[in-house]
This record gives structure tokens, sequence and C-alpha cells, in this order.
């Protein structure tokens, strides 16, 4: 019987989440970092969250992260007005890349983690995959194939514009040039880690930066928060965005 050549590499025990109040707080990753300097056809996003309940409507209008220059060129990931996950990339004044989820999310999930994986091929379109499952799209459109749509500005969690959302984070990984796979993002909601290589997981040549937001090197406080994938730099907390001891 041959050798298994899969590997493992464990990961550090998340020992804190991030808390954003929704005032002005945020986290930032270096520009460049999650696309390279001269950006990306393919891509996947992968975020564990949670945000509060209140009232009827606890996801309405939260953004989760942008790319953000001005109001004609962006990137967002967020819940729009109608409580749909929505993943919009607008390069001068033009929507290129444009994702709404089919149905608005069950305000019961609020108070509870849930895990976003945004896996973008720029010849089909978006996935967006809620807890390990493809929601269905009423919207998924690429307004054209060849535009650049890299923004040479930092990627900040908590905030689109000045528009600044409560919740809290736990994980964040990028993977440029990867569109993942519907059983890969299983690997990434049921085991949490994209420190796996073999057919089981996910390989690490994908992955550019990982934050755990809390994996015993911040200790649980300062500003910096370490990119354990070591690939794009360490991000920043900014405006008093805090270390919390909820965690999954």
């Amino acid at each position: 019987m041959g050798t298994s050549t899969e590997r493992k590499i464990p990961k550090p025990r998340n020992t804190s989440s991030i808390s954003f109040d929704g005032s002005n707080d945020f986290l930032s990753i270096p520009s460049h970092g999650y696309s390279g300097a001269s950006g990306v056809s393919d891509f996947s996003f992968s975020i564990w969250v949670r945000f509060p309940s209140g009232g009827a409507t606890p996801f309405r209008r939260k953004s989760m992260f942008d790319i953000y220059d001005d109001t004609s060129n962006f990137w967002k990931f967020s819940f729009a007005a109608t409580n749909k996950e929505t993943f919009v990339v607008t390069i001068g004044g033009t929507p290129i890349v444009n994702y709404a989820a089919n149905d608005a999310i069950d305000a019961g999930l609020a108070d509870t983690w849930l895990h976003y994986v945004i896996s973008h091929d720029r010849s089909s379109g978006t996935t967006l995959y809620r807890n390990g499952v493809a929601l269905t799209a009423a919207t998924n459109t690429i307004a054209d194939t060849s535009t650049n749509i890299h923004i040479d500005e930092v990627l900040r969690i908590g905030v689109y514009g000045t528009a600044y959302a409560a919740f809290t984070c736990n994980e964040f990984a990028s993977f440029p040039g990867t569109a993942l796979s519907a059983a890969q993002v299983k690997v990434l909601y049921n085991k949490s880690t994209p420190y796996v290589t073999g057919t089981e997981g996910i390989s690490r040549t994908g992955l550019r930066g990982l934050y755990l937001m809390g994996d015993g090197t911040e200790a649980g406080s300062g500003t910096t928060i370490y990119d354990m994938q070591g690939s794009v730099g360490n991000a920043t907390l900014t405006n008093g965005a805090a270390y919390s001891t909820t965690v999954r």
C-alpha cells in the first residue's frame, strides 16, 4: 500500500473575535494583498460573522466588507434593504459584477454564527454560500469580462463607504485567483480551516491571507491582526474595533 502524501497543518485555536460597534470602527487589510497589484479574474472570500438581533430586520442594509475608493469605484458585500445578501463591484460608475440572493435571510439567524463564501468565476458569475449551502441567485450578472476589477484600496471589514455595521467577525480568508468549489466550501464550513492540503480539503496555494481574529498571537489586545498565511500582511483595527470573547 502506498504512502499517503496528504498533509495537515494544525490551525491555531481562535481565542477571540472582533466586535464592530456600528459607529466608526473597522478592520483594514493591506491594499493589493487580497488580489495582487494587477487584479484578478477569479477569487473567493471566506468570512464568519454574527449579527445581533434587534427589531424585525436585524440584517437590513448591513455591510460586511468593502473595497472603497468613491461612490463610482467600489466592491461591497452586504445585505440590501430587502434583507437579501448582495455582492457588487462598480468601476467608473458602471456595475461590473452584480449579485443578489433570491430570498431574504431569516431574521431568526441573528445572534448565530454565519459562514459566508463568495466564490467568483469571471466567466460564469458569483456563487454565494451561507453555512456551506449555495444560495439561489435572483441577480447574477457580469457586465463584461475584460474590465480590470482591481481597486487600489484596503479591504475593510465592518463598513461600506461610511455606513458602518455592528457585528462580530471570527475569521476572514482570501483566495485570489481561485473560485472555490462547493466541496471546498463545505470543508471550510465544517472544519473552519484552510490549513489543509490534499484531496480532503483546500490547497494552501490558493490561500493568500488568513485572519483568525484571535489565535493566541494577538492575546486579545493591541490593534494588529496577524496574517497567519503570511502572504498579505497584517491587518489593523481602527477607531476602537475591539476583541470579544464571543467565539464559535
